[in-house]
């Protein structure tokens, strides 16, 4: 053995004596402490909890993440929806103005939906109305109560548009001529002597009642002039239609009610005629399409703003009148509106057509009367009659309008 390999070994053996005791020493005073504090006293450590795990983020706040994180990309989005959105709303509106309304026929080609217009016959409003069903191909029939009104519809030379004569004067008379009208539904007809047969189908009933009347006050007009209003305006509306109403109910036709709502929502002075006949028309529908919904009919109120009537804006050029400001709807868009309640399974219970209906109606129902009568300038009872005609007070369909309003204003 060498030496530096005792001397190794000896330092080794030193080095864990010297351990030993210094674990001995540990040791007794270790014991000596337990033998002088209480057990009870002895301060347990409590193991460190572990950390706690969030919860999953939602939805929300993981698009709401990455919304914040993608700002760029969410705008580029976000337009690209909104502009998508426009073009294809515009569009589709587009479409619907473009695609052809045409009636239904039957396999031989024979027309076989049936229309009643019932109401002012004479009237360009009117008169427009069932010439357009006709050439969409319905058989348009218009109801006469007068040998006058009835040759007026035959001058029209349409082999698909013919009077309806109905004598409301006499009830039983009425009842007799409506009866060859419901047997024209029921049998069968035919286009020509080999074609298969096929029934007429009864679309519609469209009332067109006259609710114009000069311009008075109410301290001038008589009792026999209200009675004779009333009579002509609302009352054979309401005959007419009790008249019809079975047949309207066996063929489940839809109800079609066109008043011009302007100065009925406006209420200006010297229309209380218009506004009463407007009113009672108003609550007569409601309560009529209250009851034939029980039915299963359906009454649409067309509530009409100002329309472009080509004949009457042609008279009114030739009177050397001055064009209105505000451009009024074309006759189309009423024609159309028509069309799509008659042949829609759910229409509309209210539509709006023509400049001003909708607007009209908001501002009648909901504001003030002082604002509205301060708008027309009526507050200070400027004398209209006097220093402007009747006919300018009134739109293409004889109803107020914007122009006059900021005229009088």
């Amino acid at each position: 053995m060498t030496d530096a390999q005792h001397l190794f070994d000896y330092a080794r053996k030193q080095f864990n004596e010297i351990a030993d005791d210094v674990e001995r020493h540990f040791e007794l005073v270790a014991g000596q402490l337990r033998e002088w504090i209480p057990a009870d006293k002895i301060v347990r450590m409590n193991p460190r909890p572990a950390a706690q795990r969030l919860p999953p983020p939602t939805t929300y706040q993981a698009v709401q993440r990455w919304v914040s994180t993608h700002r760029a990309l969410t705008i580029g989005a976000v337009c690209f929806l909104v502009t998508g959105s426009i073009g294809t709303l515009v569009h589709i509106k587009s479409q619907q103005h473009k695609r052809k309304r045409r009636a239904r026929k039957s396999a031989s080609g024979a027309r076989t939906d049936v229309v009643v217009v019932a109401g002012a016959v004479a009237n360009p409003l009117t008169s427009a109305l069932y010439l357009d069903l006709e050439r969409r191909g319905f058989v348009v029939y218009v109801v006469a109560n007068t040998i006058e009104e009835e040759h007026y519809v035959r001058t029209q030379s349409r082999a698909d548009l013919l009077p309806l004569h109905l004598d409301l004067v006499n009830p039983f008379t009425a009842q007799e001529q409506l009866g060859l009208f419901q047997q024209l539904l029921a049998r069968e007809h035919r286009a020509f002597q080999e074609a298969e047969p096929h029934h007429l189908n009864f679309v519609g009933f469209i009332i067109v009642p006259d609710t114009q009347s000069t311009l008075a006050r109410i301290e001038d007009i008589s009792s026999e002039e209200w009675s004779d209003y009333l009579n002509a305006k609302v009352l054979n509306t309401i005959a007419t239609t009790q008249l019809f109403l079975p047949s309207i109910t066996e063929h489940k036709a839809k109800i079609i009610l066109l008043t011009p709502s302007v100065t009925p929502s406006l209420k200006p002075p010297m229309h209380a005629v218009e506004s009463t006949v407007y009113g009672a028309l108003e609550g007569f529908t409601s309560s009529l399409a209250a009851e034939m919904r029980q039915e299963g009919v359906t009454v649409s109120h067309f509530k009409l703003g100002n329309i472009d009537v080509p004949s009457v804006t042609a008279k009114q050029r030739r009177e050397g009148q001055s064009a209105p400001q505000l451009k009024a709807t074309p006759l189309r868009r009423l024609h159309e509106s028509v069309f799509d309640a008659l042949v829609s399974k759910r229409p509309r219970r209210t539509w709006h057509v023509g400049r001003g209906s909708l607007a009209y109606d908001i501002i009648g129902n909901w504001m003030p009367a002082g604002i509205v009568g301060w708008m027309m300038g009526t507050s200070r009872r400027p004398n209209v009659v006097e220093e402007v005609k009747e006919e300018d007070l009134r739109s293409s369909q004889e109803s107020l309008t914007w122009e006059k309003v900021e005229q009088e204003t």
